[in-house]
Formats: C-alpha cells, structure tokens, sequence
C-alpha cells in the first residue's frame, strides 16, 4: 500500500517524490501514471538505499503533474473514470 502520509520531497529538474513503496509496486504505480499520461520514474535517493530497500523506493513525477498523479492514486482507478468505488463483490442478496 503507497504511504500517502510521507511529506512530498522536492528533487532535482522539479521532480516531486509522490510516494515511497516496495520496488515491484513502485514500477506498478509508475507504469499507472504513464499510461494515463504522466510522466513517472522510479529511483532511490541514494546508493545506500538501492541496496536495501528497507525505506522502499521513490516514485517521482514532475511538480506541475503531481496534484493529478495523487488523485490518480487516491482514486485507485485507471483515471477513466465510471468506478463505483465498491469492491467488485457481486452485490447478490442473499
């Protein structure tokens, strides 16, 4: 699950750190964004960091793309709109 709580960092070439996560999630997320058409990378902050992973990794978006990478997310749609914000249960009664 992304930590939406850690405060954004700013970085380099106006990137915004928009969340920190495990590697295979990071590269979901960003994959996410791209498709919908933000441009999203994955990094670490440092060479430590790479080795471990312990603190996850950086999914970073340009600052002007940030508030809608974040709605993207928040959402946890593919940004197309229509979900129904349910749990995709059936809804029978029983």
């Amino acid at each position: 699950m992304p930590n939406h709580d850690r405060p954004s960092k700013a970085h380099p070439a106006g990137l915004i750190e928009l969340t920190r996560v495990q590697p295979f999630e990071a590269e979901v997320i960003a994959a996410r964004l791209r498709a919908s058409g933000i441009d999203a990378t994955v990094g670490v902050d440092s060479v430590y960091e790479s080795v471990s992973f312990a603190e996850g990794v950086g999914v970073f978006v340009s600052a002007d793309d940030a508030a809608r990478a974040r709605a993207l997310l928040e959402d946890g749609g593919d940004g197309e709109g229509g979900g129904d914000g349910g749990d995709g249960g059936g809804g029978g009664d029983g």
